[in-house]
């Protein structure tokens, strides 16, 4: 049932886009990506979650959610949640500057690191897509107009013996053209295997403690 739920997002756009979607250009598709990230991030202070779904026949395997409570640039504070075969672990991140980072495990017991605490939580090669689509859905959220954007690509196999791969990204923009959530979905062709689920959301209404520096 979970994983039939995960591909909600996929397939209630692939039905709205039999009725309404438009066809628009990868030049249209990447210039709103852009301004949506370089002005929502800039919308200081806000909340910024993501979350992944890691799935395996059907089922999610790992999920991982970080937590971003962003003050201004180069200041936040950073959850990490994991879960793995029902284990739940959590990292922490405090960035108070540029370069001054301090880590933790619980909370706190605190590490001063020059780095980030933790890395991405997956890796990309550059691929070139066999085939790419971009389309747009004008529709009303909360009594409000919004624009529902997707890119799907299709990429060849890695191996001989391997299948089609593919990733769609959709994300609603609001009326002033700032990102409501993007979903990135993963996985292969022939038939149809997700693999993995990413959602990114933007919370600027919740309110949360001044970033500082951890007393050690």
């Amino acid at each position: 049932m979970k994983f039939k739920l995960l591909l909600i997002p996929l397939l209630l756009f692939a039905v709205s886009s039999s009725v309404r979607a438009q066809s628009i250009t990868k030049d249209e598709f990447d210039r709103a990506y852009r301004f949506a990230v370089s002005e929502t991030n800039a919308a200081f202070p806000f909340v910024f979650t993501v979350t992944s779904e890691f799935i395996e026949n059907g089922k999610t395997v790992s999920t991982v959610t970080d937590v971003h409570e962003r003050e201004a640039q180069g200041r936040e504070r950073t959850t990490r949640t994991t879960v793995t075969e029902g284990r739940m672990t959590h990292k922490y991140q405090i960035k108070v500057g540029f370069g001054k980072n301090f880590c933790s495990y619980d909370g706190l017991t605190w590490t001063p690191d020059e780095y980030e605490c933790f890395g991405p939580v997956s890796f990309y090669g550059r691929r070139e897509p066999e085939s790419v689509e971009h389309s747009v859905i004008r529709k009303r959220a909360k009594g409000r107009k919004a624009k529902v954007l997707r890119q799907y690509s299709v990429y060849a196999p890695l191996t001989p013996n391997a299948k089609k791969d593919f990733r769609e990204k959709i994300f609603t923009l609001d009326s002033r053209k700032l990102f409501i959530d993007i979903i990135d979905t993963e996985g292969t062709l022939d038939p149809l295997t997700v693999k993995l689920i990413r959602r990114q959301s933007w919370d600027t209404k919740t309110r949360f403690k001044p970033v500082i520096a951890p007393v050690r």
